[in-house]
């Protein structure tokens, strides 16, 4: 049944808010002069997200000495960027949690991993825009993601159609739901009050670039299109290109970088899926439990040994743990909660 604008639009409303904290992270993020402790008191604030970022800053790949405990010093190891990544990575994982259980929506997700990856990439091969890129990548596609979540079977069903017959899928889900996946995107960015940079790359990825001057909204255009190339694509390019022919846009030290080495930015993007995918994208009830009993409240002070931000590479350091009573009592709350939440979802199953 073909739907009008106004429909989609009226359906868009009443689908769920993106995660109310990523939200406020993006327009906090938005200001270059950030004070690091309203960022901490943000996370903080959400015990899933705080969880994901202690349980990041803990992994292997950085190899810390001690437990990382508090949000304050995670973010002060990590960096913003990262912060910023793996807070919009977790949320569009939980976002679309459900309607990952299908392969067209499993596509739709890596798709936007993959864009994201590649818009980071191009724009430190650019040397510009390298602190926004892999958000807009991450929220590039968040139309689709409404549209899946408003209308999880039909959209499957556009997907599976267009990949088939070879259509082009954003005439597609127009003719179907009355407006592309760009344009629904923009109408959620308006609804969710996103930023308005955010507002124009979620609308107008797809659209042609005019002229030669660099701008994010080209970073995230080319990347999505090589993320297709790659073969992550939603439904099969109309023409298949080379990864050559789609960087042609951007300036030439980012193409010669990045076309040497095609396969090392595929596995970069493989290495992300992994890492933010719905298996990996929250820690189990049991983890998540034991990293918000040990997990200091963001408010708190930091030791007076506390450590200024450092590289990504940085090899050790140290944790003070918490301590007192009026903390334990917050903190087992906050366990309280998520373990009733384990349990009804638990039985729910």
């Amino acid at each position: 049944m073909q739907r009008s604008a106004e429909t989609i639009s009226a359906s868009l409303k009443k689908v769920p808010p993106f995660p109310p904290v990523a939200v406020k992270l993006l327009s906090l993020l938005s200001n270059p002069a950030v004070d690091t402790n309203e960022v901490a008191d943000l996370i903080g604030s959400d015990a899933t997200f705080t969880a994901r970022l202690l349980q990041r800053v803990n992994s292997a790949e950085f190899g810390f000495a001690s437990d990382i405990t508090s949000v304050r010093r995670a973010i002060a190891l990590l960096g913003l960027d990262t912060t910023r990544q793996v807070t919009l990575a977790h949320a569009t994982t939980a976002y679309a949690q459900g309607g990952l259980k299908t392969d067209g929506m499993r596509r739709c997700w890596q798709h936007t991993v993959a864009t994201a990856v590649l818009a980071d990439e191009i724009a430190t091969s650019c040397g510009a825009f390298m602190n926004e890129a892999f958000t807009a990548g991450i929220m590039h596609d968040i139309g689709r993601l409404g549209l899946l979540v408003a209308y999880p079977q039909e959209y499957e069903g556009v997907i599976r159609r267009a990949s088939e017959r070879s259509l082009d899928v954003l005439d597609f889900e127009a003719e179907v739901f009355g407006a592309h996946h760009a344009e629904a995107g923009r109408m959620l960015a308006e609804t969710w009050g996103l930023p308005s940079e955010i507002l124009s790359i979620a609308g107008r990825h797809h659209d042609p670039c005019e002229g030669v001057e660099l701008s994010l909204l080209r970073i995230v255009h080319v990347a999505c299109r090589l993320a297709d190339v790659l073969g992550y694509d939603v439904v099969q390019p109309l023409v298949r290109l080379e990864p050559r022919d789609v960087i042609a846009e951007l300036p030439l030290r980012a193409q010669v970088r990045l076309t040497q080495s095609p396969e090392s930015l595929a596995r970069l993007i493989e290495e992300r899926i992994q890492e933010f995918g719905p298996e990996h994208g929250a820690a189990t009830p049991e983890d998540t439990l034991a990293l918000l009993a040990s997990a200091a409240p963001a408010g708190d002070a930091e030791p007076t040994d506390r450590a200024e931000p450092v590289e990504l590479d940085a090899e050790t350091a140290g944790e003070s743990k918490p301590a007192g009573l009026d903390r334990l009592v917050v903190v087992w709350v906050a366990v309280a909660v998520v373990a009733a939440a384990a349990a009804a979802l638990w039985i729910l199953r």
